[in-house]
């Protein structure tokens, strides 16, 4: 009978998480769309009081809007992220455009120029190796004619500089990327900066991120935008926020 009990309240617990990823995805649909959040989902997620006096109750987080990307493509998802091209590791690159040639192979020559165009640092070896391994995954084909993508699903879309696609297609350092640039984006908010801590409460209540954060990737991403100069320790406390202007 314990046992039974303990299930119950895990399945309750479980519920109210499922509600509340409900009312987030409601609401970063609208906020894409433009259109005003409805009463009932506003309640729900706190974003306004349910008695109407204009009475709110003190919050630990702030309602941050998703970032604007341009040129979002036709057929994207409400759940696709998406990551600068330059941020982007070579094999989905390489996948990228593979998947912009619709279906016609493109010489390897011309794939290893196009992704060292778009990523000075890399090499022909490493777009080379991410053939073999791809080819051994069948993601894609070679042939005497070119590399071929074999699985357009696993491939990112490529536009204006932008990859965009489900969370799933992209390596983990590219969702690290996309989580920084997140991470950037929340700062902006806050001029006096954020503890670590608060900044994985704040990133956790954004609705329109897709993938998660925590104390300790946290860490290793400040580390990584503190050694780009993207972000700074502010004086002597345990704050991070953006680095100031010139002159300030």
């Amino acid at each position: 009978m314990k046992l039974d009990q303990i299930q119950i309240e895990e399945d309750a617990y479980e519920s109210v998480k499922a509600v509340l990823a409900a009312g987030r995805k409601c609401q970063e649909l609208h906020e894409r769309a433009g259109l005003p959040l409805p009463q009932r989902i506003r309640w729900l997620l706190g974003v306004s009081p349910p008695n109407g006096t204009g009475i709110v109750e003190p919050r630990t987080t702030a309602h941050i809007p998703a970032p604007d990307r341009l040129n979002r493509p036709e057929n994207a998802a409400a759940d696709w992220i998406s990551i600068q091209v330059s941020d982007a590791i070579v094999t989905t690159v390489v996948l990228a455009i593979l998947r912009a040639a619709n279906g016609e192979p493109v010489r390897s020559r011309d794939v290893t120029d196009r992704v060292m165009a778009l990523l000075p640092n890399s090499t022909s070896g490493s777009v080379a190796n991410a053939g073999t391994r791809l080819t051994a995954e069948e993601t894609i084909m070679r042939s005497e004619d070119g590399w071929k993508l074999a699985k357009p699903e696993r491939a990112a879309i490529m536009q204006d500089g932008v990859l965009w696609g489900p969370v799933g297609i992209f390596a983990q350092q590219d969702v690290a990327a996309y989580r920084r640039d997140a991470v950037l984006h929340v700062l902006k908010h806050f001029p006096k900066g954020l503890q670590i801590v608060q900044l994985v409460e704040q990133l956790n209540n954004c609705a329109w991120l897709h993938t998660s954060a925590n104390k300790d990737i946290l860490k290793l991403d400040m580390q990584v935008l503190a050694t780009d100069g993207k972000v700074r320790r502010i004086g002597n406390s345990k704050k991070w926020g953006l680095p100031t202007e010139k002159g300030e």
